[in-house]
């Protein structure tokens, strides 16, 4: 996504007037470019100019058609040049006043867009100027902007410290009401100082709302400060590109100085911070026993705000609905049926189901934990800014998902036992996938179809990786998951042919052609791991840069040979096949597990914090544990080997798919985590990530 649209999506609808202006800035730099010099605005002109003439053919006189259309098809056109198509512009007008019928709409919007396009051409062209002349002038406008942005910040700096004074003094007089440590007089005056100092600061609410709303707009003012500063800092790595191609060297060294004459780029951050500190202290002497952890979780509780009531109601209503069918789905299994019909043959099935479910749910535990942290996911994955896809939503939409789960097979467990629906036992199957899939790819602007589309867009483009940008960090994020799906996939096609069979249909039984060694099979379970193989393959290209981008793509290949061996070992089950299935899987496994913690997760460094990295933001347990589970998780293929009773295989397939699920939410905490410190894969080329905003 273009940082352009993420910058007017942090911007806070009430100084959005005052924000850097990125755009402007950006159409002056595109004029300094030799390489794209006029080209752009010429060519919209000319588009524009020869739409007019065929609206206005018969009543514009031919000269000055003429004299357009030559001025337009001059690309080197100089600022005389630029003047004439002025003139020619001004005619038209002058023209289109006389003719009655250029009133038309069309017209009209024509001739606005012709003049504004020349006006900005004129603004900001600067062919004309030599390379230091081009400095100066930019120099000057980059000046212009930091100190419009410098001054509104320094001034609600000031504001928010007066607030904060007048908040602390109006507590002092309170306690001292309150203590009844002064004669009467005193008491009398200080009531009416108080009084007479009421304002929005002191009674809005209450004296928690008061400092609540007060930490709010620093946090509004920390989050206009990070996006303006990553504006600021895309603008010098653009310019400096530019005057180095024009020969000059020392651009760098200009802006900085520019730069150090603002209090914005240093010490007004500064004292921000401690601003926000000194309300976290005041809250804290005030309401928490001076317990400073504790007021700082209640100040950014009521920041987030409390989940809605309506999603909270339904994801109760869900959740009687799921209990409700648990039990009385134990007590039918207590009841003995006519034809000893059991839910095992169609188990695969649901098997897919439960797991996307797990997933749904999983993120909404990691977009809880993400924002807990104020770790800003949302500019990380580059989620489209029309979703507005919380927590709340995701579990709200997955317990949703999981009672219709529960309801369906409560059904088809009915018709097992009763015999309804004449024995047509796959059809509770069929309806469960179809509303699953019908939930993804419904093509319907409702539960959340911008959020959806993306989901879609994003597996498309990476069927086949093609082209320079195309892998970006959401794309790789998405392969690693459907890694961690191939088997719940397989469980699916399972499924369908199990479906398609009459014969397991109407006597409930197991197809010999229905297993998880069919060729089809092999391919889903394969697939995703060639994703992440090309997308591996087009990073390397592109960058040209072996570390990660080659370590990574030897992991892919390892996961592709484990994949192959593990399957050629299920079908042809020999002492030389088991031996080169446990060999590469050992290998794999053992690159993969040091991969997600060395490198994916960014632990295993000696520092200040003993095997993790130096900026950790959970709790240090937390990673200890993640790497203890993950290690787990990552050899949980030999359990294969542990000999069990057939008719138990796909319950422990379906736990070996719950507990990778599992392993890849908790993969993927940590991995946004490191990535919004470290940028590994370098997906960014500016480390600085702006503040999540939270209201």
């Amino acid at each position: 996504m273009k940082f352009g649209r993420q910058f007017e999506f942090y911007k806070i609808p009430e100084w959005s007037e005052y924000y850097f202006d990125y755009k402007g800035i950006k159409t002056v730099i595109k004029f300094l470019d030799k390489r794209r010099v006029k080209k752009k605005q010429l060519k919209k002109i000319k588009i524009l100019k020869a739409r007019l003439r065929r609206l206005s053919t018969q009543l514009i006189p031919q000269k000055n058609l003429e004299e357009i259309i030559n001025n337009t098809n001059n690309k080197d056109a100089d600022k005389e040049t630029e003047s004439n198509l002025n003139q020619s512009s001004d005619n038209i007008i002058q023209t289109s006043e006389k003719k009655p019928f250029l009133e038309n709409e069309k017209i009209q919007e024509h001739e606005q867009e012709i003049v504004k396009k020349e006006k900005i051409l004129e603004a900001e062209d600067l062919s004309g100027y030599t390379n230091e002349e081009k400095l100066e002038k930019f120099l000057k406008i980059y000046k212009e902007k930091i100190s419009f942005v410098n001054e509104f910040f320094t001034k609600k700096l000031e504001e928010f410290e007066q607030k904060l004074e007048n908040s602390k003094k109006k507590m002092f007089l309170k306690n001292k009401i309150l203590a009844k440590e002064e004669s009467h007089d005193e008491m009398e005056k200080n009531k009416k100082q108080l009084n007479a100092e009421r304002d929005e600061m002191g009674y809005a609410v209450s004296w928690k709302r008061a400092l609540s709303t007060l930490y709010n707009e620093t946090s509004w003012l920390h989050s206009y400060h990070s996006i303006n500063i990553l504006a600021i800092q895309k603008i010098k790595k653009k310019i400096k590109k530019i005057f180095k191609l024009l020969g000059i060297l020392n651009i760098e060294e200009q802006l900085n100085k520019i730069d150090s004459q603002f209090s914005f780029f240093d010490d007004a951050n500064e004292k921000l911070i401690t601003l926000r500190r000194n309300i976290k202290r005041l809250y804290a002497d005030e309401f928490t026993n001076s317990d400073i952890s504790k007021a700082s979780n209640e100040l950014e509780s009521r920041l987030q705000g409390a989940g809605k009531m309506k999603h909270t109601k339904l994801i109760y209503f869900y959740f009687g609905i799921i209990i409700s069918s648990i039990i009385f789905l134990i007590f039918l299994n207590e009841i003995p049926s006519e034809k000893n019909n059991e839910l095992s043959p169609f188990f695969p099935a649901f098997n897919f189901g439960l797991v996307i479910i797990e997933s749904i749910l999983g993120c909404g535990l990691v977009v809880s934990v993400l924002r807990k942290y104020r770790i800003n996911y949302v500019y990380i994955l580059e989620i489209d800014l029309k979703s507005r896809l919380g927590p709340e939503e995701l579990y709200q939409n997955g317990f949703m998902l999981l009672a219709i789960w529960m309801l369906i097979l409560l059904f088809m467990k009915l018709s097992l036992n009763f015999d309804f629906f004449g024995g047509h036992f796959a059809l509770f199957a069929l309806i469960l996938n179809s509303i699953l899939i019908l939930f993804l790819f419904l093509p319907f602007h409702i539960m959340y179809y911008s959020f959806r589309k993306g989901i879609v867009k994003v597996l498309i483009r990476n069927f086949f990786p093609i082209g320079k940008n195309t892998v970006r960090f959401k794309d790789f994020m998405f392969g690693d998951i459907l890694t961690s799906l191939n088997k719940p996939f397989t469980s699916l096609l399972l499924g369908y042919c199990l479906m398609s069979c009459i014969d397991c249909q109407s006597l409930n039984i197991r197809s010999k052609e229905c297993n998880r060694d069919t060729i089809p099979c092999f391919i889903v379970l394969l697939y995703p791991f060639f994703i992440r193989f090309t997308q591996c393959i087009n990073r390397l290209y592109f960058t040209r840069k072996k570390w990660p981008h080659l370590g990574n793509l030897i992991k892919y290949t390892g996961g592709l040979l484990n994949t192959i061996f593990s399957w050629i070992y299920s079908t042809h089950k020999t002492t030389e096949t088991l031996i080169l299935h446990i060999i590469v899987g050992i290998l794999s496994q053992g690159y993969m597990l040091f991969w997600d913690i060395y490198v994916d997760w960014g632990l295993g460094r000696c520092g200040k914090n003993f095997f993790l990295r130096d900026k950790v933001v959970y709790p240090k347990f937390w990673y200890y544990g993640a790497m203890i589970i993950d290690a787990i998780m990552r050899f949980s293929w030999t359990w294969n080997f542990i000999p069990i009773n057939k008719e138990y295989d796909e319950w422990k397939n379906l736990i070996m798919a719950l507990l990778e699920a599992y392993r890849r939410i908790q993969w993927c905490i940590f991995r946004i985590e490191n990535e919004m410190w470290t940028n590994p894969e370098n997906y960014r080329t500016i480390l600085a990530i702006p503040e999540l905003p939270l209201d």
